[in-house]
């Protein structure tokens, strides 16, 4: 998930602030108004981070989405509002009115703490437009457009997922994979061919060594679908 932020709280005018604010330093925020909205706008939409005001609708937000990222922002400093936030999981609750050098900051380590998913294909449209279908979504994404370069790219950096073409030029399918399962053997594998693009050894495709597969044209709604799934576990 890439920069979408949603904005919780019952003060109109503080959110278009904040909304204000976190677009001009690069993020993409959403607003709410009240709790139902705010887990509503969770329920169809992964974000990056959540900053809100409220207990209870964080935990109906973390019912829905596991991994989810909340600060929360309250007036009230009594401390068994602070230990009941942080049992639910929050990862800071910040006093108001909010320093807002601090809750960018703590904004920015949570972009830090995702792992990107990486797209490897040497499909010029599909590349791109995969690439900017997962980033509308939130995912921090990666591209490759050969083996090598997504090779270099795992050997640099720890990724969460893999979307990987088989119709890699030159390249059999299976090898492609077991060269990406040597560099980064926890990666999730999610395999997407066409109806003509089968593996020579399908059975080594198979079980532990991919996450998923797909086959083109797939609705984007269900790699999407995949990708929350492998994100919430």
């Amino acid at each position: 998930m890439s920069r979408r932020v949603l904005i919780v709280d019952d003060d109109r005018q503080m959110v278009r602030t904040l909304t204000d604010i976190l677009r001009l330093e690069g993020w993409r925020p959403d607003g709410a108004h009240s709790g139902e909205e705010a887990v509503e706008a969770v329920r169809k939409q992964p974000y990056q981070a959540v900053l809100m005001d409220g207990v209870d609708a964080f935990k109906a937000m973390k019912a829905l989405r596991p991994e989810i990222k909340v600060i929360l922002m309250t007036a009230y400093t009594a401390a068994d509002i602070i230990a009941e936030a942080e049992r639910a999981g929050a990862i800071k609750v910040l006093s108001k009115p909010v320093v807002l050098s601090g809750m960018l900051e703590l904004l920015e380590q949570t972009r830090k703490e995702q792992k990107p998913v990486m797209i490897v294909a040497d499909d010029a449209p599909f590349l791109s437009k995969l690439s900017e279908m997962l980033t509308e979504k939130g995912y921090v994404t990666l591209i490759a457009d050969s083996l090598n370069d997504a090779l270099h790219t795992l050997e640099e950096r720890s990724l969460a997922a893999v979307v990987l073409d088989l119709r890699l030029d030159g390249i059999k399918s299976e090898d492609t994979v077991i060269a990406i399962r040597r560099v980064s053997p926890g990666v999730a594998l999610i395999l997407c061919n066409g109806r003509n693009c089968k593996p020579d050894h399908p059975e080594l495709l198979e079980g532990r060594l991919i996450h998923a597969s797909l086959q083109k044209p797939f609705p984007p709604a269900r790699l999407i679908e995949i990708l929350d799934e492998l994100f919430a576990a």
